[in-house]
């Protein structure tokens, strides 16, 4: 029986999570006998596959293929792409879940706006509840819409994950993954150029289950040599799109060098690979990412001199030490009325920063209904600071919000707050810029972390290690 729509499950090591995921699908609104379910089987360890052959057993939709050898999740996907027989198809990662109405809502999406391809919403899950992603600037679209130009749509550009997305079956051979990490980048930009026409829907969800034991939640240097491969790809791939392409390289050399926790060691190679890549980059192409992103503008002068230090200088020079020059002085209350933290529904107010007793009065008569809260008291520098007067539920620091004051190891920092107020808030804060002391201190203490985390402590000894930013001292 051909069904309507097929979706390829990758499975290695995830038997604490495959059951909410097979769940998730096997009671789609759109019925059960209207999908084609393949199981990718990747020589998985654990005792998934038990787990598998009991949906198996009970929905004749399920095709289990074996993997001899474990392959990756990118060449899973390929071999599981070779059993399709749906004119549509999907990925769904099996950790991850979505919800009850997505397919049902998708196709009929699908079939009302004539697309080939279909991109859904998305939301990160920790195991215990929804909760947003760190970097809220990376936040696309809030409301369905027919795309039929994609040169008016670039940020679609950064929904590069396979798991997002339907496929029709004219972009099939396009859906070719390669090993290693990072394995969905190219291919998606690539499907985005070529597919005619894309809807791109709020109303169905895709859960990505933000699991550290994951791949993507360790980086060693392996990994970095894919992510730089990628990366170069994609650079060496806009030749015909330079604007839209150039614009997603530099988001990515951004995202992975100041917003990503990496160990100190693999952070420089990192760099010293990129600067490879980056020569080419002109002050044209960066006026035009900042005119899509004009909150990124203060990294203009990072990215134009990435390949003029060697690496270790450029980390010093421009992410770790003296980054005042990157310190935007104001504050944001971001306001969750129901659609997440996003930069339409957000309260700025600019101010001078001090030390003691920084007091903010936030205007929220504008907002109805009000879920949570997110206070940014800036950005572009490392901080310690802490709420007087506000309960903070949670924040993006290196250090728990029961202590004293919070540590700030990003150049994004923010609090989650408590959301009962009435129709004005005032926040209470202490502020103060992280030394370099300090700063040297803490990278030390996160390189080793870091590096214990990968299982990559006893290749690395401490005590012949040439230190990091020594020059400092």
């Amino acid at each position: 029986m051909k069904t309507d729509l097929s979706v390829i499950i990758p499975v290695y090591n995830v038997e604490s999570y495959i059951r909410e995921c097979l769940d998730s699908i096997v009671n789609q609104t759109i019925g059960i006998e209207n999908i084609e379910i393949i199981i990718v089987n990747d020589k998985t360890p654990d005792n998934s596959m038990d787990i598998v052959m009991e949906y198996a057993e009970k929905y004749p939709s399920f095709k289990i293929i074996n993997n001899e050898v474990n392959q990756g999740l990118g060449e899973s996907r390929n071999i599981g792409l070779k059993h399709v027989t749906s004119d549509y198809v999907t990925f769904v990662d099996s950790d991850d879940f979505i919800s009850l109405n997505a397919y049902e809502d998708a196709l009929n999406k699908i079939n009302e706006f004539d697309v080939d391809l279909l991109i859904y919403s998305w939301e990160t899950y920790d195991g215990n509840d929804v909760v947003q992603t760190n970097n809220i600037h990376h936040q696309c679209y809030r409301e369905n819409m027919l795309i039929e130009d994609i040169n008016n749509f670039p940020k679609l550009f950064f929904l590069t994950s396979a798991w997002n997305k339907i496929y029709h079956k004219s972009l099939f051979p396009l859906l070719k993954y390669s090993k290693g990490f990072y394995e969905d980048n190219c291919v998606t930009c690539n499907v985005l150029l070529n597919a005619k026409r894309i809807f791109y829907s709020k109303d169905s969800t895709y859960y990505y289950r933000k699991n550290m034991d994951s791949i993507t939640e360790k980086i060693s240097k392996d990994n970095v040599i894919d992510l730089c491969n990628v990366i170069s790809q994609l650079y060496e791939f806009n030749n015909d799109n330079v604007n839209l392409l150039t614009i997603n390289f530099i988001n990515d050399v951004i995202f992975w060098i100041y917003y990503y926790d990496w160990a100190i060691c693999d952070e420089i190679y990192f760099v010293e690979k990129l600067q490879k890549s980056s020569k080419n980059i002109r002050q044209s192409d960066i006026e035009k990412f900042v005119d899509f992103f004009p909150y990124w503008n203060f990294y203009k002068e990072d990215i134009l001199n990435l390949h003029n230090y060697d690496a270790e200088t450029f980390l010093a020079k421009y992410k770790y030490f003296n980054h005042f020059s990157k310190v935007e002085t104001f504050a944001n209350l971001y306001v969750d009325t129901g659609n997440g933290f996003n930069e339409d529904e957000k309260i700025e107010i600019t101010y001078s920063p001090k030390k003691n007793n920084n007091k903010l009065i936030f205007d929220l008569s504008k907002f109805k209904i009000t879920e949570n809260l997110r206070f940014d008291p800036l950005e572009g520098e490392f901080i310690k600071a802490k709420i007087n007067n506000v309960k903070v539920l949670e924040a993006n620091s290196n250090n728990p919000v029961t202590d004293d004051y919070q540590y700030f190891l990003t150049l994004d920092p923010f609090f989650i707050l408590d959301a009962e107020f009435d129709d004005k808030l005032m926040i209470d804060f202490d502020l103060d810029f992280l030394t370099n002391e300090e700063l040297a201190n803490f990278f030390h203490q996160k390189e080793i972390s870091i590096i214990e985390k990968n299982n990559i402590i006893n290749e690395f000894n401490q005590n012949n290690k040439k230190g990091r930013f020594n020059f400092f001292k």
